[in-house]
């Protein structure tokens, strides 16, 4: 290949800002599940169920915070491959040089570290789904207790005898199923149930100082499963790295569109102020624009919206 046609190098290239970046954004997130539980309370229960959502939601800061412990994980394992190459050449240079057929064993050993960390963001990921798919079924309809997966709740956002096909939160659930979370799902199913998707190496080593730079480049079935992938890889060579952080904001922001489909969907289910008991506290917002008293969420949201698109 003439370097006219040469692929450039997609990878992270800021460690410490894409993870400043990725704190910042489930802090973000975090505001739109407290608005959201405030919405729940204001709008449809006050005395039950407010547990059940924190519950939920702790369990997609858990999710979260894995997936982003196993980037970390997976940009330390490059430094600590970058030092066993070089300090194997530096013993005994044939050992990396010579090509060993059909594979090279040591090749082979990094190539599976960095996959199978990689493969745990994914499980990670797409585990949030379901707790999310919960929460979504608990406001929405908490009489049918046999919704515990994404899977089922977006089949039963398409099925037009199903109470799901008539809210507006179906549109949201739809839209986000069919651009990212079922290709999310397929991937993870086809490293589970199908084939190993291992992630190949790519290294640069100087002959004098045996000094090492090693990328590992996604595989062309995960690149080829999310269309912003697919048009990247014509013209870039896609890092694991690169990939992980991207799938990480992309679950962020498919998150917050469910919660604000859920805040829609709050709204026109609302029954205050008929289900405030004449004990119950409730807290109001007063707006400085209208001088009305609002739903305290307000002002979450509004800074969840203006926040939300920044990476």
């Amino acid at each position: 290949m003439n370097d006219k046609n040469k692929k450039i190098l997609l990878d992270i290239e800021d460690r410490q800002k894409a993870f400043y970046t990725i704190s910042n954004r489930v802090e973000i997130l975090n505001e739109g599940f407290r608005a959201l539980y405030a919405d729940y309370l204001h709008h449809i229960d006050i005395k039950s169920g407010k547990d059940e959502i924190l519950k939920l939601k702790e369990n997609i800061d858990f999710r979260l915070f894995s997936s982003k412990f196993h980037l970390e994980l997976l940009l330390r394992q490059h430094f600590a491959i970058e030092s066993r190459i070089q300090g194997i050449y530096q013993k005994d240079p044939g050992k990396v040089l010579n090509e060993v057929y059909p594979s090279h064993p040591l090749f082979d050993h990094c190539e599976q570290e960095i996959t199978a960390i990689f493969d745990s963001i994914i499980f990670h990921l797409a585990s949030v789904y379901d707790y999310l798919s919960a929460i979504i079924n608990f406001i929405c309809n908490k009489k049918d207790k046999s919704i515990t997966k994404w899977s089922q709740i977006a089949k039963a956002c398409r099925d037009k005898g199903n109470i799901y096909n008539r809210k507006n939160i179906a549109t949201v659930i739809g839209s986000e199923n069919d651009n990212f979370v079922d290709k999310l799902y397929r991937y993870r199913s086809r490293v589970i149930h199908e084939k190993s998707d291992i992630n190949p190496i790519s290294f640069t080593l100087q002959i004098a100082s045996g000094k090492t730079d090693v990328k590992f480049i996604a595989t062309e079935a995960i690149v080829k499963s999310f269309k912003f992938l697919k048009e990247k890889s014509k013209t870039h060579n896609i890092t694991v790295s690169y990939a992980s952080e991207w799938l990480i904001h992309e679950t962020i922001d498919s998150i917050i569109k469910v919660l604000f489909g859920l805040k829609e969907e709050m709204e026109a289910m609302s029954t205050f102020p008929d289900h405030i008991g004449g004990s119950d506290l409730i807290i109001l917002y007063n707006d400085p624009e209208t001088g009305f008293a609002v739903p305290v969420s307000k002002p979450m949201w509004a800074n969840v919206r203006a926040k939300s698109s920044s990476r």
